[in-house]
């Protein structure tokens, strides 16, 4: 599958579960400080894509669907409920970031108040159950797995996120520190649409177990990139360098701590330490320039195919058509520039 064809299918099928999230959040009596500010957070009350964002998760679920021949419906209830997990997420992780912008506007808890920024985050968490549990589609045993797989994703992913929020209270970041967040954080986070496709069309654990390893991989290289898009295009916030500004312990901070001297660590920390709203430009561009002076993003690229390399050898333990999917989708996310 050439990658422009892949960006192709992405942004179809992201059509198709951006039409399913509608039916399901539709309601006979909206709030519009609850069922208003939900489609907010997931770009649904305009037709902007970049205000929705690329829908990578649920489509990644429709396409192991597709792959392992159950087509594309067949998950995408599950695929809406990964989702409404990301969705949930990223609000609250705004309100825990202290950030004011998301996708090119102002963050959920900037428009609506931080009590219905909370609100939301919990509204979305509870329908990422009701959308398990309402598929007709699947008998006891798979709702089951499914349910506990959610939870279990969610479990590693707040297990992440406590790492993250406690690791700005360090000036110390070690590379297996970094590691160790970023797999609870993302790879398992990653790897759950697949999994969960895999588990509708009946895989068996041979299969499950290469995609976990794909994610596992897969997952890093995300973050990973998404920290370099924060110091050039800044993933559609306000500013570059908004990781910077909340102290976040990213891989790069992590691979700078590895190659600099006590005194560079200590003036790094220093700036990534400042209070978000006295964080200026200058300072940003100070940080930028420590990486730069150690070959950090190029680091951070290198990493990102070491990463894409080890998902692809993952995949050569599923059917075919799966492997050739995600090998595609490897290097559509290691070239992601947005």
């Amino acid at each position: 599958m050439i990658l422009e064809t892949l960006a192709e299918r992405i942004e179809e099928l992201g059509e198709v579960v951006d039409r399913e999230l509608l039916r399901q959040l539709e309601v006979p009596e909206p709030l519009g400080n609850l069922h208003g500010a939900a489609l907010y957070s997931m770009g649904l009350d305009v037709e902007d894509r970049k205000v929705r964002g690329k829908r990578i998760r649920p489509v990644l679920s429709l396409l192991t669907g597709e792959a392992l021949g159950i087509g594309t419906e067949r998950p995408l209830a599950f695929a809406c409920a990964i989702e409404l997990l990301h969705n949930f997420a990223l609000v609250h992780d705004d309100i825990e970031d202290g950030d004011s912008m998301r996708r090119g506007r102002p963050a959920v808890h900037e428009k609506y108040g931080l009590a219905h920024g909370i609100n939301t985050g919990d509204y979305l968490f509870g329908r990422v159950f009701q959308a398990i549990a309402e598929d007709p589609q699947n008998d006891a045993e798979t709702m089951r797995r499914l349910l506990l797989l959610a939870t279990e994703t969610m479990e590693h992913l707040f297990r992440g996120q406590c790492l993250d929020i406690s690791a700005r209270e360090s000036r110390e970041f070690s590379m297996e520190e970094y590691t160790r967040l970023v797999e609870r954080k993302t790879g398992s986070y990653l790897a759950a649409p697949m999994l969960g496709a895999a588990i509708i069309a009946g895989a068996d654990d041979r299969v499950l177990g290469a995609l976990r390893r794909f994610g596992r991989s897969m997952g890093p290289l995300f973050q990973i990139k998404d920290d370099l898009i924060d110091l050039t295009t800044g993933k559609g916030r306000e500013h570059i360098g908004n990781d910077i500004r909340e102290g976040k312990r990213s891989y790069l901070v992590a691979a700078f701590c590895q190659q600099a001297d006590a005194s560079e660590r200590n003036r790094l920390f220093d700036l990534l330490d400042k209070e978000r709203n006295k964080t200026t430009t200058a300072d940003v561009e100070e940080v930028i320039g420590l990486f730069q002076r150690h070959g950090i993003m190029e680091m951070g690229e290198k990493r990102c195919e070491e990463l894409m390399r080890e998902g692809l050898d993952a995949t050569a333990e599923l059917p075919s058509a799966l492997g050739a999917m995600l090998r595609a989708m490897a290097e559509y996310l290691t070239r992601r520039t947005a």
